[in-house]
């Protein structure tokens, strides 16, 4: 049985943002790195999660609000860090975790608790596609 780790993208410390960080950085980082969430960590250097920030809550919380980006704070728009899937997490868990978040990608935890990827509906359903081909 294929786990989250078998198919998350590997995080770069670019595709992070802190809690400090506006809502603009955070959507460049989403742009950037092709994924719909950006992870927010302590500091670029040891990933350390304590929140996400989703293609959602930047809709919700910015563009709905007509709230310019560059003046938003990460850390007033962003979810809990309990918003993420383990790396160990069977392809089952992550996608109900992905279902319960009510968003198509998630960051990726090691065991330690820093960020070391994201993971998309997509990754899991190309996973299927190839177990089944």
């Amino acid at each position: 049985m294929s786990c989250c780790s078998d198919v998350m993208k590997p995080i770069e410390a670019s595709s992070c943002c802190t809690p400090q960080d506006t809502a603009a950085q955070a959507a460049t980082a989403m742009r950037d790195s092709g994924c719909g969430c950006t992870p927010v960590v302590e500091d670029t250097e040891n990933l350390k999660l304590v929140g996400v920030v989703t293609e959602r809550d930047i809709c919700h919380s910015v563009a709905a609000e007509d709230v310019k980006a560059s003046e938003v704070i990460v850390e007033k728009i962003m979810g809990a860090a309990s918003s993420c899937c383990g790396a160990d997490d069977s392809l089952e868990e992550t996608t109900r975790k992905l279902h319960e978040h009510n968003t198509t990608s998630l960051p990726v935890v090691n065991a330690e608790g820093s960020c070391c990827g994201t993971v998309s509906l997509h990754h899991i359903q190309e996973n299927s596609a190839s177990v089944t081909a």
